[in-house]
């Protein structure tokens, strides 16, 4: 998962790629910490799938551009649409059985 604190650089990742899964956060979000590499780990099932995680409170335009109101949320873009989100209790497991959803009709 790659970290992207630009705004710029997170739209331009999701334009051009068919799959991106987006993790916002912060910095303080210790739920977020803990989170994060089982995320990584189920985000190994999909090798097609880019991930980019974004921190709310140092790039403040993460918020409003993505309606980031409780962290972590997760959101997963196909072809540049917000297709999924999942916020504050996020369930890997059910995140990851809807992701392959959309990842089976796609490849």
């Amino acid at each position: 998962m790659k970290l992207i604190n630009d705004i710029e650089e997170i739209n331009e990742t999701i334009e051009k790629n068919d799959f991106v899964l987006g993790y916002f956060t912060t910095t303080t979000c210790n739920v977020c910490k803990d989170l994060l590499p089982k995320i990584e780990k189920m985000m190994e099932k999909f090798p097609n799938i880019v991930g980019v995680k974004g921190e709310a409170d140092v790039e403040k335009r993460i918020a409003g551009e993505y309606s980031v109101f409780a962290v972590p949320t997760i959101l997963l873009f196909i072809e540049g649409k917000e297709t999924l989100r999942f916020a504050r209790n996020v369930g890997v497991d059910e995140l990851s059985e809807k992701i392959q959803r959309y990842y089976d009709m796609f490849y």
